[in-house]
């Protein structure tokens, strides 16, 4: 039986143009956003993930205050993460304010051996960290969860819901694809199977298509083209860049992909 979390969760991905995983991991994210500015902004707990991590991501330091905007018009959440972390980094410079002194009066040959030296660490070490930004660490715990009912219900023997809303999906994109096979159990190798029979399948289609659109353009390029040769160019790139943020533009897909 299909996890009814994942169950509605996924009847509204397969809607929406694109790899349904990206979606729902991009909900995922928008939904803990949400969760972090209302609710946690001042959280000890979510202070210190962010100044272990300094910060976020270049994609979800953008995010956060793009969510935000769009949430109430405000910045106030923004403004406050990073009002914090700021501090935190003016301290640390403050610290290297001697070393281009020291750089300076150093011998350049002890300079160079002192790097092969065991515990030798870069100046910029104080602003770099190995914790990774929470945003992609809650996204990535939320594709394991996803793969892994998604392996189960087209692993189900007695429901096919699953495997009927995958057909109507745009297909998984390669990353998504590659998750899959390193995910999968004993349990949800059924749905492994299908999965990887449905996406030779959809890629044949696709490459067929992709064919088709290239002759034309050896022989004629104002030549029609069938809607699946036209779009076989975007098609290509949903599956190999996955699904963007935002508005994605509308392929259409040949027949034998959704039969």
């Amino acid at each position: 039986m299909i996890n009814p979390f994942f169950a509605n969760k996924f009847e509204q991905a397969v809607k929406v143009t694109g790899c349904p995983l990206c979606y729902m991991r991009q909900q995922a994210e928008v939904k803990y956003i949400h969760s972090l500015i209302m609710e946690h902004i001042n959280d000890p707990t979510s202070r210190e993930h962010i100044i272990n991590s300094l910060g976020y991501c270049p994609t979800h330091t953008w995010k956060i205050a793009e969510v935000e905007k769009k949430m109430d018009g405000e910045t106030l959440g923004t403004s406050t993460i990073y009002e914090n972390l700021v501090l935190v980094i003016t301290r640390r410079l403050e610290e290297l304010r001697k070393y281009p002194k020291k750089l300076g009066s150093n011998n350049p040959l002890l300079q160079q051996f002192n790097k092969y030296l065991p515990g030798h660490s870069l100046p910029s070490a104080s602003l770099r960290t190995d914790k990774p930004c929470r945003v992609c660490q809650m996204a990535s715990e939320s594709d394991d969860s996803y793969i892994r009912w998604l392996l189960q219900g087209l692993a189900d023997h007695d429901s096919d819901e699953t495997r009927r809303l995958y057909k109507q999906s745009n297909r998984l994109c390669f990353d998504h694809l590659r998750q899959c096979l390193d995910k999968a159990v004993a349990a949800s190798a059924a749905g492994l199977e299908f999965l990887l029979e449905d996406s030779l399948e959809t890629l044949k289609a696709l490459d067929s298509d992709l064919r088709g659109h290239i002759a034309k353009y050896d022989f004629d390029k104002n030549a029609p083209r069938s809607e699946a040769e036209q779009f076989s160019w975007l098609r290509a790139i949903y599956f190999f860049a996955g699904r963007r943020e935002g508005e994605n533009p509308k392929p259409e897909f040949s027949n034998r992909q959704t039969d």
